[in-house]
């Protein structure tokens, strides 16, 4: 196949924008530095379970157009996620809603019926220790933005999400990713990171979604994130902790939170009765230093300057690669340093212009 067109990366946004590309009549090469694709919602099934290797990830959207595309590929079971915290030994039901202040209080209360008091308790209770925990700092140390993705809601619901549209691939997330890629316009590489050569050697478009420091060899320095590290534990019993998430809220616990993916499935309810066992995974926040894998971006104003400045070098790289016919596009949650939900690094995705 000869190809006219290169996607850097094979996680959702690179997958998506290499199937559009393909059904309009690219011929697309597409690169991937691991060893197989799928980015973060890469994972491997052990004794009937499907184990998500980089944490837990619950297709959610209210987005029609989302939806209707990943439903070409896949269809989703019903699973709609539901989070616990674990609090000095006591189960608590997440977000903070009217469930957890009747656990928490004792008593009847809506979110907009509490003091200042109230307030301060719930937030040392389930949020500070947690949060210093996943971000490395006091919570009054962080940027407000990310406080503000806090859920609250003012009824006894607890479901974390409140999309319409909620699930699991019922064939697993691997499916998705192949059956996106399974066009004949398509070819596949891994163990093949893309490797950004002069403007004027770039003869054709590349759509890349890897981090956009690295991009350029993280000559102006790095973006500085939050990684995380993962202890998974197979276990001789049917059940560890009844949920798929328990959030930890105490500082004292190292982890921030435990998975336990067999819940994931509940269509696969029948073989809770098997004594196959259980896995679950211990999650860990740290510091990013290069080599690890980047999680979480830190937005503060020094990481906002040092973005600005590399799609700066990303606008002259295009200026001066447009006499041979090369472009360069970077997008996804890596290349744009943000925070993204699934669907909104699809969306992104079919939001490019191609």
């Amino acid at each position: 196949m000869l190809v006219d067109t290169i996607v850097a990366g094979a996680g959702l946004w690179g997958c998506t924008v290499a199937r559009r590309l393909a059904e309009a009549g690219r011929h697309v090469l597409v690169l991937e530095k691991r060893k197989a694709v799928g980015g973060n919602c890469r994972c491997r099934t052990e004794k009937g379970i499907e184990v998500h290797l980089y944490g837990s990830h619950i297709f959610h959207t209210s987005n029609e157009e989302v939806w209707k595309f990943v439903n070409r590929f896949v269809s989703f079971n019903d699973y709609r996620h539901s989070v616990l915290a674990n609090r000095r030994g006591k189960i608590y039901h997440l977000p903070i809603g009217c469930t957890l202040l009747k656990e928490f209080f004792g008593r009847a209360l809506k979110p907009s019926e509490l003091t200042e008091v109230d307030r301060t308790a719930l937030f040392d209770a389930f949020i500070r220790g947690y949060t210093s925990k996943q971000w490395g700092v006091s919570p009054e140390d962080v940027d407000p933005s990310v406080i503000a993705r806090l859920k609250v809601r003012d009824t006894f619901s607890t479901d974390y999400f409140d999309d319409p549209h909620q699930g699991i691939p019922a064939e697993g997330y691997n499916e998705l990713f192949r059956r996106m890629l399974d066009h004949p316009n398509i070819r596949v590489k891994c163990n093949a990171p893309f490797v950004l050569q002069s403007a004027k050697s770039l003869t054709c478009p590349v759509y890349y979604s890897g981090p956009i420091d690295q991009l350029f060899g993280s000559r102006l320095g790095h973006l500085p994130w939050r990684t995380l590290r993962f202890e998974t534990e197979h276990l001789p019993r049917r059940d560890f902790q009844g949920a798929t998430v328990v959030n930890y809220s105490d500082a004292s616990v190292p982890y921030t939170r435990i998975h336990e993916f067999r819940h994931y499935h509940p269509e696969k309810a029948g073989a809770f009765a098997k004594p196959q066992g259980t896995i679950i995974t211990r999650e860990y926040s740290s510091a990013w230093k290069p080599g690890d894998e980047q999680y979480y971006p830190i937005d503060n104003a020094a990481s906002r300057e040092l973005l600005a400045k590399y799609r700066q070098l990303v606008d002259s790289f295009n200026a001066e690669a447009a006499s041979s016919g090369g472009k360069l596009i970077v997008g996804g949650r890596l290349g744009e340093y943000r925070y993204y939900d699934m669907d909104k690094s699809i969306a992104a995705a079919l939001a490019v212009e191609i």
